[in-house]
């Protein structure tokens, strides 16, 4: 009798403790979320798959889902974190980065986690978090620890796995406004051609090979023996899909607001670009930056061609109109959502007068806006001071021009235009105005004729990162690459370091 008195109780533990897994098993909740993580150097964004069992962490569990990411998967890098429920246009489909996570949550560890995340106190929440990471185990076997996945390398767009699990590039959305003619052509980097057409909407895929290095278009080079683009070395289209106007607005705004609202980036290419140019130049752009919402090209009818200048400079005031409707619509497309604009070259002459007309129209449709980018820009300095300056200068939005003193090809557009002076040329005549942040670029190097260097200098990158990821002034910037220089006759302006 004694013998049996201690089975009798261990087959009541037994069933007690089988009772307690059946309860915690049955009280288990799945989730399925997007989750990004993102500071200055990074943009992280993957698919969280988390089992919780124990306490109801609903009301958080997006937060708490994004915290856990940053922690197991992303090392802490992350400075802001944000989750949403899984949506494959914001984190991807199957081949995307997959994160598998199970978790137990007592109901101290349900009160503390609220609390935490109540507080939005960093340092409360991530010691709430290491303790519940304390007890978690991986469901699954983690993915593979190379750079792109764990943060040490930008992760903007979907990555593309091969059959190991290591990335062989990322797909970035480019959404396009364009008022080029279609061409019979159905791929996408013949899909327009240089002709004037009426406006047309829809999305293109650009790809980025793993091994892409910051500031460079990767293409193929005979010299290398290559002689077709391959998206495993190459920046790459890979697909183009035609929308509607309102499917065009609606893709926009779920990029821009989801996971931290990160807002619109808009691109319009120079003279001398064909649309594949400035969409492969557009997804260059986003991935470099590390933007995590949605990238937009306004792409006019430039030919493509060298020789043919004055017939680009027909179809940049032609576009005018079109531009400043573009404008408009995504200015009411994500209400609450900022908007960033990177003009280039002859670009800016489309731009800066369709936001000029934007603003005669309605004065307030300039509040979504937040930066402007003059880069390189072919317009006459002189109508600039008198004319534009004044329109768009003060008027909401921080407004940087940059500047170089070696850009050959604004020196030939200066000759062409009897010897008028280019707002993006520097020097003794370098533009300077209250409400124009001016940066002098001469001190960069690039390619020879000295005009991409917006795109091409991972200097210039650098600093774009901080006025469009950071919206940083430039004596903020001061102590990274810039330095002021402060000239009796001209103002202040800046110019970056020699190297």
């Amino acid at each position: 009798m004694p013998i049996e008195r201690p089975a009798c109780i261990r087959r009541v533990l037994l069933a007690l403790l089988i009772v307690a897994a059946w309860s915690t098993a049955a009280s288990a909740t799945e989730f399925d979320f997007c989750v990004r993580g993102t500071s200055l150097e990074e943009t992280q964004t993957g698919r969280l798959h988390m089992t919780v069992a124990g306490g109801d962490v609903a009301a958080f569990a997006p937060r708490l889902a994004a915290e856990l990411a940053n922690q197991r998967y992303w090392a802490g890098r992350a400075e802001e974190v944000f989750g949403a429920p899984y949506d494959p246009d914001l984190c991807g489909e199957a081949v995307a980065p997959q994160l598998q996570l199970a978790i137990v949550v007592t109901a101290e560890t349900q009160r503390e986690l609220a609390a935490a995340i109540e507080s939005d106190d960093r340092g409360r929440i991530r010691a709430a978090v290491e303790r519940v990471l304390g007890r978690a185990s991986s469901e699954a076997a983690p993915p593979p620890r190379h750079k792109e996945l764990l943060g040490t390398g930008p992760a903007v767009g979907e990555a593309v796995l091969d059959a190991s699990g290591k990335v062989r590039y990322h797909v970035v959305p480019v959404y396009y406004a364009t008022n080029r003619q279609a061409t019979k052509d159905a791929a996408p980097d013949g899909h327009y051609g240089g002709e004037r057409g009426s406006l047309s909407f829809g999305v293109v895929k650009v790809a980025l090979p793993r091994t892409h290095e910051v500031g460079q278009i990767e293409a193929p080079s005979v010299w290398r023996l290559e002689f077709s683009a391959d998206p495993d070395k190459h920046v790459t289209l890979q697909s183009l899909n035609e929308l509607s106007v309102d499917g065009w607005r609606g893709e926009i705004a779920k990029r821009a607001k989801a996971l931290g609202n990160p807002g619109i980036l808009v691109f319009v290419h120079g003279y001398n670009s064909t649309f594949a140019d400035a969409a492969l130049r557009a997804g260059q752009l986003a991935f470099d930056l590390k933007f995590g919402g949605s990238t937009v090209l306004f792409s006019w009818p430039s030919r493509g061609s060298t020789i043919e200048y004055t017939v680009d400079e027909q179809a940049a005031e032609w576009s005018v109109p079109d531009m400043t409707a573009v404008l408009a619509s995504l200015a009411a497309a994500a209400p609450g959502a900022s908007i960033y604009v990177i003009a280039h070259s002859m670009g800016n002459r489309v731009f800066t007068r369709g936001f000029k007309a934007l603003l005669e129209k309605d004065p307030a449709q300039s509040i979504p806006f937040k930066q402007l980018v003059l880069a390189a820009p072919d317009v006459d300095a002189d109508v600039f001071r008198r004319e534009i300056g004044p329109a768009i200068l003060g008027k909401g939005p921080r407004v940087t021009l940059y500047a170089s003193s070696n850009d050959k090809a604004l020196a030939a557009s200066r000759g062409v235009h009897g010897g008028y002076r280019r707002l993006g040329e520097s020097g003794k005549d370098i533009v300077v105005l209250d409400g124009l942040d001016t940066i002098d670029a001469s001190t960069v190097r690039t390619e020879f004729l000295g005009h991409s260097y917006f795109g091409d200098s991972d200097t210039v990158m650098s600093d774009l990162i901080y006025v469009i990821r950071r919206s940083l002034p430039p004596e903020q910037r001061e102590r990274f690459a810039l330095q002021r220089v402060k000239d009796v006759a001209i103002g202040l302006y800046w110019r970056f370091k020699p190297p």
